[in-house]
Protein backbone atom coordinates (compact mmCIF):
# COMPACT_ATOMS: atom_id res chain seq x y z
CA UNK A 1 0.00 0.00 0.00
CA UNK A 2 1.39 3.36 -0.93
CA UNK A 3 1.83 5.83 1.67
CA UNK A 4 -0.84 8.43 0.82
CA UNK A 5 -3.15 5.09 0.37
CA UNK A 6 -2.77 4.41 4.33
CA UNK A 7 -4.09 7.86 4.88
CA UNK A 8 -6.97 7.04 3.13
CA UNK A 9 -7.45 3.86 5.01
CA UNK A 10 -10.00 4.06 8.20
CA UNK A 11 -11.23 1.26 9.74
CA UNK A 12 -14.83 2.25 9.57
CA UNK A 13 -14.35 1.17 5.98
CA UNK A 14 -14.37 -2.70 6.86
CA UNK A 15 -17.93 -2.45 8.30
CA UNK A 16 -20.89 -3.10 6.65
CA UNK A 17 -23.30 -0.11 6.49
CA UNK A 18 -25.74 -2.16 8.07
CA UNK A 19 -22.99 -2.53 10.98
CA UNK A 20 -22.04 1.15 11.00
CA UNK A 21 -23.00 3.65 13.62
CA UNK A 22 -25.02 7.13 12.39
CA UNK A 23 -23.31 8.84 14.55
CA UNK A 24 -19.97 8.19 12.83
CA UNK A 25 -18.43 9.26 16.26
CA UNK A 26 -15.82 6.64 17.76
CA UNK A 27 -14.44 5.96 21.28
CA UNK A 28 -10.82 6.13 22.18
CA UNK A 29 -11.44 5.18 25.64
CA UNK A 30 -12.23 1.34 27.13
CA UNK A 31 -16.03 1.30 28.38
CA UNK A 32 -15.15 -1.60 30.99
CA UNK A 33 -12.65 -1.51 33.46
CA UNK A 34 -12.95 -5.33 34.70
CA UNK A 35 -10.66 -7.40 36.65
CA UNK A 36 -8.18 -8.20 33.65
CA UNK A 37 -7.81 -4.48 32.82
CA UNK A 38 -7.27 -3.68 36.68
CA UNK A 39 -5.13 -7.12 36.94
CA UNK A 40 -2.75 -5.85 34.10
CA UNK A 41 -2.49 -2.42 35.59
CA UNK A 42 -1.23 -3.45 38.73
CA UNK A 43 0.80 -6.11 36.94
CA UNK A 44 2.67 -3.07 34.88
CA UNK A 45 2.21 -0.81 38.12
CA UNK A 46 4.96 -3.59 40.16
CA UNK A 47 7.08 -3.53 37.03
CA UNK A 48 7.76 -0.14 36.81
CA UNK A 49 8.36 -0.05 40.63
CA UNK A 50 10.52 -2.74 40.56
CA UNK A 51 12.36 -1.11 37.79
CA UNK A 52 12.93 1.62 39.20
CA UNK A 53 14.14 0.40 42.18
CA UNK A 54 16.89 -1.48 40.54
CA UNK A 55 17.93 1.72 39.01
CA UNK A 56 18.31 3.13 42.37
CA UNK A 57 19.57 -0.38 43.32
CA UNK A 58 22.20 0.50 40.56
CA UNK A 59 23.23 3.59 41.39
CA UNK A 60 23.84 2.79 45.11
CA UNK A 61 26.22 0.28 44.17
CA UNK A 62 28.28 2.73 41.74
CA UNK A 63 28.86 5.04 44.96
CA UNK A 64 29.66 1.39 47.39
CA UNK A 65 29.07 -1.93 48.42
CA UNK A 66 26.08 -3.87 48.87
CA UNK A 67 24.43 -3.93 52.06
CA UNK A 68 24.23 -6.98 54.10
CA UNK A 69 21.59 -8.62 55.80
CA UNK A 70 21.29 -10.30 59.68
CA UNK A 71 21.20 -13.69 58.41
CA UNK A 72 18.03 -15.40 59.81
CA UNK A 73 17.34 -18.83 61.68
CA UNK A 74 16.59 -20.49 58.46
CA UNK A 75 20.14 -19.38 56.40
CA UNK A 76 22.70 -19.28 59.56
CA UNK A 77 23.37 -22.66 58.94
CA UNK A 78 24.11 -22.80 55.43
CA UNK A 79 26.74 -20.07 56.07
CA UNK A 80 30.24 -20.65 54.90
CA UNK A 81 32.50 -18.61 57.08
CA UNK A 82 32.89 -14.75 55.87
CA UNK A 83 29.68 -15.06 53.48
CA UNK A 84 27.18 -12.33 53.55
CA UNK A 85 23.24 -12.00 53.12
CA UNK A 86 22.31 -9.26 50.58
CA UNK A 87 19.16 -9.91 49.64
CA UNK A 88 15.98 -12.54 50.37
CA UNK A 89 12.58 -13.22 48.48
CA UNK A 90 10.13 -15.13 50.45
CA UNK A 91 7.43 -16.94 48.70
CA UNK A 92 9.74 -17.88 46.22
CA UNK A 93 9.15 -20.63 43.60
CA UNK A 94 11.85 -22.22 41.91
CA UNK A 95 11.25 -24.25 38.52
CA UNK A 96 13.92 -26.21 36.64
CA UNK A 97 13.07 -26.68 32.82
CA UNK A 98 11.94 -30.60 32.11
CA UNK A 99 11.86 -30.53 35.77
CA UNK A 100 9.08 -33.51 37.55
CA UNK A 101 7.31 -30.53 39.50
CA UNK A 102 5.32 -28.44 36.53
CA UNK A 103 4.16 -25.57 39.85
CA UNK A 104 7.53 -25.72 41.00
CA UNK A 105 8.76 -25.63 44.89
CA UNK A 106 8.11 -22.58 47.57
CA UNK A 107 10.49 -21.37 49.83
CA UNK A 108 12.74 -18.68 50.87
CA UNK A 109 15.60 -17.16 48.37
CA UNK A 110 18.66 -15.94 49.64
CA UNK A 111 21.41 -14.12 47.76
CA UNK A 112 24.90 -14.28 49.32
CA UNK A 113 27.90 -12.95 48.53
CA UNK A 114 28.87 -16.26 46.88
CA UNK A 115 25.50 -18.46 45.91
CA UNK A 116 21.52 -17.71 45.53
CA UNK A 117 20.38 -20.92 48.08
CA UNK A 118 16.68 -21.62 47.88
CA UNK A 119 15.53 -23.23 51.30
CA UNK A 120 12.16 -24.90 51.50
CA UNK A 121 10.16 -27.57 49.73
CA UNK A 122 13.66 -28.32 48.32
CA UNK A 123 16.94 -26.68 49.24
CA UNK A 124 19.21 -25.95 45.93
CA UNK A 125 22.41 -23.92 45.70
CA UNK A 126 23.71 -22.26 42.58
CA UNK A 127 27.19 -20.49 42.93
CA UNK A 128 27.29 -16.89 41.47
CA UNK A 129 30.24 -18.35 39.25
CA UNK A 130 27.69 -20.45 37.63
CA UNK A 131 25.26 -18.47 36.10
CA UNK A 132 25.81 -16.84 32.98
CA UNK A 133 23.37 -15.61 32.03
CA UNK A 134 20.40 -13.68 33.77
CA UNK A 135 17.34 -12.71 31.91
CA UNK A 136 13.52 -11.65 32.43
CA UNK A 137 10.57 -13.39 30.85
CA UNK A 138 7.32 -11.64 31.99
CA UNK A 139 7.85 -11.44 35.89
CA UNK A 140 10.05 -14.51 36.13
CA UNK A 141 13.68 -14.23 36.15
CA UNK A 142 15.66 -17.38 34.32
CA UNK A 143 19.38 -18.45 35.11
CA UNK A 144 20.90 -19.59 32.65
CA UNK A 145 23.95 -22.00 33.91
CA UNK A 146 27.07 -23.32 32.56
CA UNK A 147 26.46 -26.75 30.84
CA UNK A 148 23.07 -24.83 30.00
CA UNK A 149 21.23 -25.98 32.53
CA UNK A 150 18.54 -23.21 33.88
CA UNK A 151 16.47 -21.95 36.60
CA UNK A 152 13.47 -19.94 36.53
CA UNK A 153 12.37 -18.14 39.72
CA UNK A 154 9.10 -16.64 40.73
CA UNK A 155 10.46 -13.72 43.34
CA UNK A 156 8.98 -10.46 44.16
CA UNK A 157 10.96 -7.76 42.78
CA UNK A 158 12.60 -9.83 39.89
CA UNK A 159 14.51 -6.75 38.42
CA UNK A 160 15.87 -5.63 41.73
CA UNK A 161 17.13 -9.30 42.65
CA UNK A 162 18.89 -9.31 38.75
CA UNK A 163 20.46 -5.78 39.83
CA UNK A 164 21.78 -7.39 43.04
CA UNK A 165 22.82 -10.83 41.46
CA UNK A 166 25.18 -8.80 39.07
CA UNK A 167 26.34 -6.56 41.73
CA UNK A 168 27.26 -9.88 43.78
CA UNK A 169 28.72 -11.53 41.48
CA UNK A 170 30.64 -8.49 40.29
CA UNK A 171 32.14 -8.48 43.64
CA UNK A 172 33.44 -12.22 43.29
CA UNK A 173 35.75 -11.45 39.99
CA UNK A 174 37.13 -8.70 41.63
Amino acid sequence: MLQTDALAYLAHMHLAERDRDPSDKTVDVSTEEGPALRDAAAAADRAAQDEAAATAARERFRIGPMPALEPDEAIRNHLAEGELVHALRRHAILRAPGGDAALGYGGTLYLTSRRLVHLGQVVVTVQLTDIVETSLAGERLLLTLREGDGLSLDVEEPRLLRAQLAEAARGLRE
